[in-house]
Order: C-alpha cells, then structure tokens, then sequence
C-alpha cells in the first residue's frame, strides 16, 4: 500500500513554541471568569471543575479517590477546582509543556501536587498503575492523527509492513472497530492512550473533547446546527492542528478490557435554562452583538462536545 497517509502531530509545538491558550478558549476556560455572561445562562453558575466534579460523585466514589493524574491540565483551573471540592487528592500534572506546567504551578501554588515533564505515550505503565483516576479534558484531539488513510488498508493486511499502519490495522482487528470506507483520518494518538490507561489498571477514566460523532438533541434543533460526518475532522489552531474525536472507538477499546462506559455530552454537566432571552439569541444566530454570539457558540460547544466515563464496575473497590 502506498504511504499516501500523514501523521500530524502537535508534539513539537507544544514542546517548542506554545505560549499561550488566549486564542483557543476551552469549554473549561471560558467558564472559568465569574462574571462571564455565560455563566450567567447556567442552572448552576459554576467554573467547569466543579461542575464536572459533582457529576463524576455520581457515578464514581469521588470521596475515596487520592491519586488523581491530570493528562494535559490546560492552566490548572479544573484541578484547582476539583481540589477546593476535596482537599484529600494527591494529583500529579503529567504535560509535554513546560510552559503549560509553568501555569500549572502558579494556579496550584500551596496544594500538595506533583510534576512530570512527559508525552503520556512514553509514560511508564506501572507509573500509571499508582493511579485511582485519570482525567483528560479537551486534549485528546493534541494527540496524534493518521490522516487521508484509505480503506484499502484492510484488503491484504498481511502484506503491510510500515509499522504505522499496522499500528492502525492492530487496533481494528484487536478491538473490532467499525472499518470505514474510503478516505478516512485516525486518532491512533488517543487509542493508544486508552489502550495505556486500561493496560495499567486504572479503576475510572474520564475523556472529554470535540467529537465527530456529536448531534443536537431534537428539541435543540430549531435554534442549534450541527454537522458529524463520523470521521475525525481537522481544527486549524494557531501553529499546529488538531482533529475531533471518534468516541465509539474508545468505548470499543475500553469494553475490551471489560470496563463500563457513560458517554454524553458536556450538556449533561453544563445544564442551561433555555429562557425565551436565550431562544431568541440561538434563533438569531447570535448577530445581535458579540455577547450573543459568544453565548450561541458556547450553547453550540456543549453538544459539540462529548464525554466519556470508564470505570472497571460499578463496586470497583479502591485501596
């Protein structure tokens, strides 16, 4: 088969070149102001730690959890916020940035938190094994993206040798995965993420981030659109690109390894009233001015955004 594909990474800039996130505003970021008008539009006028912190109480045994491992931790807010709901967490900020661990530090100053300068992919597995619970938020689309694969790949399997693409045939034949046809894009970056987490034995797992999977429920759709094709879609991002998630592929992997899945979308832990101020900004498209067209966007983003709960049982035992 010919090497007709592309791998994009974000590695080099992340490591190199990222200096800020003010130019990509994060679910998690812009609730984070609290006189943000778009707080101001939630059932509960909360920043998203908290919010995504009471949710996993209840599903997840949030008051026996110590070690916590923050993949990617953005600026720190969503640890910080789930440290102010439980002073008991020993979490470990594990990010390739050394600007983003620079953030880290300054938002966690005087919690008990540990460090570690790493790509997740490198990571040590029994490392990983010390852990009660692993949260990645909004990140999973960093990791790295086959893209332009064609379905060829799967007519003679046998025959390939580039040992990236029989990483991606790996995850297919080993987790029964829907094969696509025609051209198709790979997040093998976040599968193999999963595939880490669920080898080391993590009791619960949390994944959120734009999917290509994502729909509007139905009373939803007179006032939002939106539009999933089912393959990884590319978001370009100052220096570097990103692409959206294929959520049925995690869920795959990790009911191979025998664990339960919640999936939803940030709607289900961002709730809103849906007043007639609020109808008439979505049905208007926003253009009434630039509040209205924030709130339409972030409305939008709570659909266009899913979750992912993994957790070995519902009596997982933690010691």
């Amino acid at each position: 088969m010919p090497k007709d594909y592309t791998l994009n990474s974000t590695k080099a800039y992340h490591v190199d070149q990222l200096d800020t996130l003010g130019w990509e505003l994060t679910v998690c970021n812009a609730l984070r102001p609290e006189g943000t008008p778009l707080r101001k539009i939630l059932t509960r006028d909360n920043s998203f730690g908290y919010l995504l912190y009471d949710y996993l109480s209840k599903v997840m045994p949030m008051e026996k959890i110590t070690r916590i491992l923050e993949v990617g931790g953005g600026y720190g807010y969503l640890m910080k916020d789930f440290l102010e709901r439980n002073s008991t967490l020993e979490p470990c900020m594990l990010d390739l940035s050394p600007f983003l661990l620079r953030k880290q530090k300054e938002t966690l100053r005087g919690y008990n938190v540990s460090y570690r300068e790493e790509d997740l992919l490198e990571t040590d597995r029994a490392f990983l094994s010390e852990f009660d619970l692993a949260v990645l938020n909004e990140n999973l689309g960093d990791f790295p993206t086959l893209v332009n694969l064609n379905s060829n790949l799967f007519q003679s399997p046998s025959d390939i040798t580039d040992p990236i693409l029989r990483s991606a045939l790996h995850f297919f034949t080993t987790y029964d995965l829907e094969k696509p046809e025609g051209d198709f894009n790979l997040n093998i970056g976040a599968l193999q993420v999963l595939e880490k987490l669920c080898t080391a034995g993590i009791p619960y797992i949390y994944m959120g981030e734009h999917s290509c999977e994502a729909f509007a429920p139905e009373t939803l759709r007179p006032f939002i659109h939106i539009e999933s094709t089912g393959n990884p879609e590319r978001i370009a991002l100052k220096g570097h690109d990103e692409y959206t998630i294929k959520f049925s592929y995690l869920e795959n992997i990790a009911r191979a390894f025998n664990y339960r899945t919640i999936r939803g979308s940030f709607a289900d832990f961002i709730t809103f009233d849906l007043t007639d101020e609020l109808r008439n900004i979505l049905l208007a498209h926003g253009r009434a001015s630039d509040e209205a067209e924030i709130v339409c966007q972030f409305i939008e983003d709570l659909f266009q955004y899913e979750y992912t709960i993994i957790f070995k049982d519902a009596n997982t035992e933690l010691s």
